[in-house]
């Protein structure tokens, strides 16, 4: 069997060869390499730069930096940042000397990644990386559209009013009449490519080779803009470069991307710009032809859900998972890629990559992703409201979108599920499952559910779930829950997002929540908290090694003697970088002393997309670097405005006094896990948001990490200084029960846990299936009855509850309630004629369950002492042949909740015309009355306000739980009838399990009602209850064997359904009987094992059974 993961991007993707970018004229690398510095090495760094590149150039070429006379400030302004790369360019060593007065190195410090070695070895590896070949993806139309549409529409006019403000000048070319697909043109890419390739050879071999303007100026840009007749094209040539490091850019951003280049990572190109050629149009026209016969390679992808791929694959080695199989899209546009190259590549990641990719059309990926994900589901998710959600019909487009992609990975993953499990596999095999991850794909879980009735399929949601008031803002919340309870099982990272999602589904669509998770359209969804991981055991390897090793002794002789404070996030709101940086500003401030001994090192991983925001952040860093007296000596603030490579990141995390993490919203920050296992050494403290779900992990319960309110700027400065003046011996007890953590939940923990889960709710839900329900016949109970004659045999019958829960969502929900409740009440008189030959039975006891108060049900059998009685639900129970009530509810408790439960059902009433509160004994009844058909949604809102509030104030410490059923509210105790239940089953087993009455009663906490004191329990002794069964009583005589049970497909008597099967299982019962009652919609799950066409058809068949 195979276990099938589902994930918007595949571990892997594709990349396109397309030639070196330099031609070194057949020079032999071994024995013409020059020295560093050297009159030859400067030539031939001249003659690189003067060959002719026969590829699209890099958009973001090296430009000037802003001065300033403070160089801090020059810095913090600049929008040009230094390339990663593995080694400095040729003849600029002595620019990254590890001078710790040279304030303007601290980037080179880390973006030259190792210290320059004047080695034939190096240069040899650079030049062989400028000959190597190079690999490009294709770039998506429509990556810059705000707004998806069947076409591409551009102003040209604000584009070049946008130009201006930005201070952008250049060339504009609209040809409204040219079709940029021309299939006229005798000219490709692929072949120009190749032409160009050659030609840049013969030209260096003959000496004839021209340096091109071009490779010192800006690249030109290209923007397409189309319409349903003609279309046109704009170029414009920017002079505001920008430098960006392509490896470095989130796996979601690459359809923001333009062709790139893998090899060379301090390089990114453009689509096909950078050509001074001037049948340009024409290479563009017929620009997807690069890729009909360019060679490609599968990589595995840098960027993602890094955590989940790492989880999965140590899982695999370590035998937790045996085969598996990924479905995803591949991270680049596919439009431009011709069909016998995608079906070559699915082919080859099939065979060989255990993958199955999904090929999506550029524009619903952007309208799934760019648009509905990132704009509207990643904000709200995250308590950011969009506050500008472009128009109705943009979240309309978007939508369509996202549930087209979500179609196309659920159909995929059926078809693989078919293909590797079959149809008719063993759904008991624990590999035999779809596991779907995070926010992209939450519909996904129903869709495959509609196809695939009887699979496992789970769902794990990485980021965080809002509450149900934030929730409740999405145009489509319906679908997408409905989309996410398709699953058996849900997992999140923390219990408030566990919380948060059992309320709102609560509120939203009415659903029922129990201690396993939801119950929604008879299906049983569990959920839980199953937090990621990390491999603590293979970063404990890479702090030991050797380069990390290097690493952390170049910056301890760069900030020797120094307090470094490590910090690293993505540049945006949600990470709490501004509140970070004005705390750290307001610590500084008020302890001056640390201004020359602290330095915070901030990383920004990924790109900014909020240009104002990071102008502020910038602002800030300078006023904190204006702090010391001498700004070219001390610097308080390095902000890396780019990640660095992760060796480095690990160094800095060992050699760190603190790490600070302050989002605003977070998911798990597994960057903490990393910090606690690097810092084995130090034990340096970690500073933790409480708003990122490791704060309930790593808290332990106050003696692990520091927890602040990224808000309270005051505090969480003085949390600065507390961390830098903690004692080893709290340091060391700290980071001792965070390492404790990280060890024992790490990645392989996590898959298992998830796996395991799944597995255990499919079993749960599996038996609730309704096509296993047999029909109850006169001969399944004259068997049951026979197969009971050694012991006792207690009969329950719940004939007073409604046949099925109504959703009141459904359009004729209120018809199925009125006809449900015509014949809800049973005649005292009829019921008793039914189960009169069973009641003659002395080893036989018949007990009746109903909604119905004490008096209610004293006036009505009064008359038929050998029925025992169950009043509201299990809250009271009356033994056959007594007078005498027993409270399974202590009533002193009922009024410490009772009060606030009516007090907040009469405010709905008050504002819900037709409704009306009902006050029981122990419980409290909501009835919407006539406001469910006069106003249908307004009652939906206001029922799911009402049984949200009560579950979420009451439920934890009251242990009250408000359900519907019949579209009635019910209040009351948890599980009073499985409560009832089982006192009556232990009052007659006593005896065998050798249990006094005393402890039986001190037990179920039971207590005899007083006849004249209705309302109230009397706090009488326990002596006055009837005598209990005989002590020479015992199981082959009195004890219980058998038990039948019948009532609706309600919350109220599932619990009961699934206790007496259990104790079947266990062998306390000899024979179970569990019979549902059903009304006109048959299609329920259910833990009953038979089911009886109406409650006449059940008492029809008791009554002419033999039982003789």
């Amino acid at each position: 069997m195979t276990v099938i993961i589902g994930s918007l991007f595949l571990p892997y993707t594709v990349q396109f060869e397309v030639g070196p970018q330099f031609d070194y004229n057949g020079v032999d690398l071994k024995e013409a390499t020059p020295v560093p510095g050297s009159a030859a090495e400067m030539r031939d760094t001249s003659r690189f730069q003067s060959v002719s590149t026969p590829i699209p150039i890099s958009l973001s070429l090296t430009s000037g930096q802003t001065s300033s006379i403070l160089p801090s400030l020059s810095k913090a302004n600049s929008t040009s940042h230094t390339p990663l790369s593995s080694s400095p360019r040729h003849g600029d060593a002595s620019k990254y000397s590890l001078n710790e007065n040279d304030v303007n190195g601290f980037e080179d410090f880390f973006y030259n990644s190792q210290k320059w070695h004047k080695s034939h070895v190096q240069l040899e590896e650079s030049l062989k990386e400028k000959l190597s070949p190079h690999y490009i993806q294709p770039r998506s139309r429509y990556s810059h559209l705000n707004y998806p549409s069947s076409s591409v529409v551009v102003d040209i006019k604000k584009q070049q009013q946008h130009d201006e403000e930005m201070g952008r000048t250049g060339l504009k070319i609209n040809r409204s009449t040219t079709n940029l697909v021309d299939s006229n043109s005798a000219t490709s890419l692929s072949a120009l490519s190749k032409a160009a390739t050659g030609a840049s050879a013969s030209s260096v071999g003959a000496g004839k080779l021209r340096a091109r303007s071009s490779l010192n100026r800006a690249p030109p840009t290209f923007t397409l803009h189309s319409n349903s007749s003609t279309n046109s094209l704009a170029i414009a040539e920017e002079q505001e470069e920008q430098k960006q490091e392509v490896n470095e850019a989130p796996i979601e951003d690459v359809f923001d991307q333009d062709f790139y280049i893998s090899n060379r990572r301090e390089t990114k190109l453009a689509p096909f710009g950078g050509f001074s050629n001037p049948d340009i149009e024409g290479m563009l026209f017929n620009q997807e032809s690069i890729f009909e016969s360019a060679p490609w390679k599968v990589v595995f992808a840098q960027k993602g859900n890094v955590s989940l791929t790492k989880a999965v694959k140590l899982s695999v080695e370590d035998g937790v998972i045996h085969n598996n199989k990924w479905v995803g899209t591949l991270a680049m546009p596919s439009d431009s890629i011709p069909k016998h190259v995608i079906d070559d590549i699915a082919e080859s990641l099939s065979n060989n990559y255990d993958s199955e990719a999904v090929f999506p059309n550029d524009i619903t990926f952007q309208g799934h992703y760019k648009s509905f994900c990132k704009q509207i589901l990643w904000p709200t998710f995250h308590y950011q409201i969009p506050d500008d959600p472009k128009s109705k019909a943009f979240e309309d487009h978007s939508w369509s979108h996202y549930k087209l992609l979500n179609q196309l990975v659920a159909d995929k993953i059926v078809e693989v599920y078919k293909k590797e499990n079959g149809e008719d596999a063993d759904p008991a095999d624990p590999e035999n499952l779809i596991w779907i991850h995070d926010y992209h794909l939450l519909l996904v879980p129903l869709m495959i559910r509609q196809k695939l009735p009887n699979a496992k399929i789970g769902l794990f949601l990485h980021i965080s779930f809002p509450s149900s008031e934030v929730f409740r803002c999405f145009a489509q919340r319906t679908e997408i829950l409905r989309g996410m309870l398709g699953a058996n099982c849900i997992s999140f990272q923390t219990e408030e997002y566990v919380r948060h999602f059992l309320q709102t589904c609560n509120r939203l669509l009415l659903a029922d929540t129990n201690e396993y998770g939801i119950s929604y359209d008879g299906n049983l969804t569990m959920i839980n908290t199953i937090p990621v991981g990390i491999d603590a055991a293979s970063l404990s390897d890479v702090v030991e090694s050797e380069d990390v090793k290097e690493w952390r002794s170049l910056i301890r002789d760069r900030w020797g003697g120094q307090n470094l404070i490590v910090s690293r996030d993505k540049l945006d709101k949600l990470r709490g970088i501004k509140q970070k940086l004005l705390a750290y500003e307001m610590f500084l401030t008020n302890n001056p002393e640390y201004i020359d001994t602290t330095v915070l090192i901030q990383i920004c991983n990924g790109s900014a997309n909020d240009s104002e925001y990071e102008s502020e952040i910038n602002q800030i860093v300078a006023r904190i670097n204006s702090l010391p007296d001498n700004i070219s000596m001390s610097r308080p603030v390095v902000l890396l405005q780019k990640d660095i490579e992760f060796n480095q990141y690990v160094a800095l995390q060992s050699e760190a006094e603190v790490f600070v993490v302050s989002s605003m919203r977070e998911g798990l920050n597994l960057t903490c896990h990393e910090f606690i296992t690097s810092t084995s050494e130090k034990n340096s403290p970690l500073i933790l948001s409480e708003f990122t779900g490791s704060a309930s992990l790593l808290n332990c319960n106050g003696k692990g990490s520091l927890l602040i309110n990224p808000w309270d700027i005051k505090k969480f400065s003085e949390t600065f200084k507390r961390s830098l003046t903690m004692d080893k011996k709290e340091k060391l007890m700290r980071w001792q029960n965070c390492f404790e953590v990280v060890l024992t939940r790490d990645s392989r923990h996590w898959v298992q846990s998830c796996l395991q889960s799944i597995n255990e709710a499919w079993e749960r839900d599996y038996k609730k299936n309704s096509t296993s329900l047999k029909r109850f016949t006169k001969q399944a109970f004259e068997k049951f009855y026979r197969d009971g004659k050694k012991g006792r045999r207690l009969f329950f019958l719940n004939l007073e509850t409604p046949v099925a829960t109504a959703n009141p969502s459904h359009p004729n929900a209120h018809a199925a309630v009125a006809a449900a409740g015509k014949n809800s009440f049973s005649v005292p008189a009829t019921v008793h004629a039914f189960m009169s030959d069973i009641l003659e039975d002395p080893r036989n006891g018949v007990y009746l369950m109903s909604y119905l108060k004490k008096k209610d049900l004293d006036s009505l059998y009064r008359r038929y002492p050998k029925l025992g009685l169950i009043a509201e639900n299990g809250g009271y129970i009356k033994l056959i042949g007594s007078s005498k009530w027993i409270s399974t509810v202590d009533e002193s408790e009922l009024q410490s909740w009772m009060s606030q439960v009516k007090q907040l059902i009469d405010s709905k009433v008050e504002r819900l015309p037709g409704s009306y509160c009902e006050v029981e004994d122990c419980t409290i009844r909501f009835h919407t009355g006539r406001a469910f058909i006069e106003d249908r949604e307004r009652t939906i809102d206001t029922v799911g306000d009402t049984i949200q509030y009560i579950n979420s104030l009451f439920q934890e410490q009251d242990d009250v739980h408000a359900t519907l059923i019949r579209n009635v509210v019910v209040v009351q105790k948890n599980q009073l009838s499985l409560k009832a239940l089982k006192f009556i089953i232990s009052y007659y087993n006593q005896m065998k399990s050798g249990v006094d009455p005393e402890t039986l009663i001190k037990e179920y906490r039971v207590k005899q009602v007083s006849p004249t004191a209705m309302p109230t329990t009397p706090d009488r002794s326990y002596e006055q209850l009837l005598p209990l069964l005989s002590p020479n009583s015992g199981r082959s005589q009195k004890g219980v064997t058998s038990i039948f049970f019948s009532g609706g497909s309600t919350p109220i008597d599932e619990p009961s359904y699934e206790y007496i099967n259990f104790l079947k299982d266990v062998g306390e019962l000899d024979n179970a009987l569990a019979v549902v009652v059903l009304g006109a919609d048959s299609d329920v799950k259910t833990s009953a094992t038979h089911a009886a066409r109406g409650k006449n058809e059940l008492l029809g068949i008791l009554s002419k059974a033999t039982l003789r």
